[in-house]
């Protein structure tokens, strides 16, 4: 797999679940991160070379890269022990958002605002696309990633380990996500996308829904990428003033 551009490079190299086969820059390419990326492959042992462009504009699928690439092996994905690891740890469950890019926006808000894993149905993704990993700006290479095949029986280990399930999702019994409590306790927030929203299995696991308050009058909900952050946003808030 390539991944392109000196942001999503340098993520690569200090990933824990991804190895970096080989980097290539232009020759011609002279810049800070260029410094830098040679620096960090010497010091880890990891073949650089300088080749023309014309080279790596085979080897990129965008026009972004900047004269760097890399070829990295297959990401390697978390346990859901993993995600329990940590006392009250906050994850997210993200379903039915098919596009890369779309994805990789999620995983940057959800890591910047602390998220400690995500979990992801199987069927739905393709982590040999360094698309995600360009518009995550790297999060992607950071964050936990739990890929289920059973998402039923994912969601009750879950549960049995106290972890509570709260549905981003607009009902009859939704509570204001202002007016919610997501301060303490495990938690898992459930964001669903643009065309089938979530599933009845996730939602019938749900402990709560909550609905994002709007401040005008408008029907149409925000992509998930959006509610994803303002979710995260808020939960990071809470999280902190408790602390």
């Amino acid at each position: 797999m390539i991944v392109e551009g000196a942001i999503a490079v340098k993520a690569a190299m200090n990933s824990k679940y991804r190895k970096v086969i080989k980097i290539y820059i232009d020759v011609d390419k002279h810049t800070n991160d260029v410094s830098y990326i040679i620096q960090e492959a010497y010091h880890n042992r990891l073949p650089v070379e300088r080749c023309s462009r014309d080279m790596i504009e085979r080897m990129a699928r965008g026009r972004t890269h900047g004269g760097i690439v890399a070829n990295v092996s297959d990401r390697r994905f978390q346990s859901i022990t993993t995600m329990l690891m940590k006392e009250e740890p906050f994850l997210a469950l993200i379903e039915g958002v098919e596009d890369s890019f779309n994805l990789g926006y999620i995983l940057r808000s959800l890591y910047a605002f602390g998220c400690d894993g995500v979990i992801l149905p199987q069927r739905e993704w393709d982590f040999e696309d360094g698309t995600m990993v360009k518009s995550s700006a790297g999060a992607s290479e950071f964050i936990p990633i739990h890929l289920t095949e059973d998402l039923k029986t994912t969601i009750q280990t879950l549960k049995d380990n106290k972890i509570r399930i709260v549905s981003a999702y607009r009902g009859e019994n939704s509570v204001n996500l202002y007016h919610t409590d997501l301060s303490k306790g495990g938690l898992m927030v459930c964001v669903g996308g643009p065309m089938r929203g979530l599933s009845r299995e996730v939602l019938d696991s749900s402990d709560q829904f909550v609905y994002i308050p709007y401040a005008n009058d408008f029907r149409n909900a925000l992509n998930a990428a959006s509610a994803a952050s303002v979710l995260a946003s808020e939960v990071y808030r809470q999280r902190e003033r408790k602390g």
